[in-house]
């Protein structure tokens, strides 16, 4: 398990755990409309009954997940998805709104993308709704090669990962 500082104190970083469960909710239960929906790009009032074990389902090769913890409670979720042999991998990222803006994100998905260089994954791939600002910056500045492209309200993007040193 690894420290991260970030503005606002000390968080714990692990992966994620199938044990995860209650801290997940508990991490939803947090999160505004806005974030749920900058999340899931759509209203979801509460966990459908077949995310959660999506959500949980890590195989630390094509499926990983990352969670930053203050205490016992995950405050924050950083994980990728790919098809086995591509090179590249969706990302998604969730932060908790007392959280958001402190850097949380930002150590999350570089993290997040060491692991993934390690495993094969040449980049990240994703969707953002066009009006997440927060999401688009942290897009932009990800690295050199970020590609992005509008497509109906929305911001296809593609983050090219740095080669694994050594």
């Amino acid at each position: 398990m690894a420290m991260m500082w970030v503005r606002g104190g000390p968080l714990r970083m692990r992966p994620l755990r199938a044990d995860d469960g209650d801290r997940l909710c508990g991490l939803y239960a947090r999160l505004s409309p806005e974030s749920v929906y900058r999340r899931f790009l759509g209203p979801m009032p509460k966990p459908r009954s077949d995310l959660l074990p999506r959500l949980l389902d890590v195989d630390h090769c094509n499926r990983e997940a990352i969670a930053a913890l203050e205490g016992d409670d995950i405050v924050a979720v950083a994980r990728y998805l790919r098809s086995p042999g591509a090179d590249v991998a969706e990302v998604a990222l969730v932060v908790a709104d007392e959280w958001q803006r402190r850097g949380v994100g930002r150590l999350l998905l570089r993290r997040l993308g060491r692991l993934a260089r390690r495993r094969g994954i040449r980049a990240f791939v994703g969707t953002i709704a066009g009006e997440n600002r927060a999401a688009l910056l942290l897009v932009r500045t990800s690295g050199q090669g970020v590609s992005a492209r509008w497509a109906s309200g929305e911001v296809e993007f593609e983050i090219p990962l740095a080669p694994p040193s050594g």
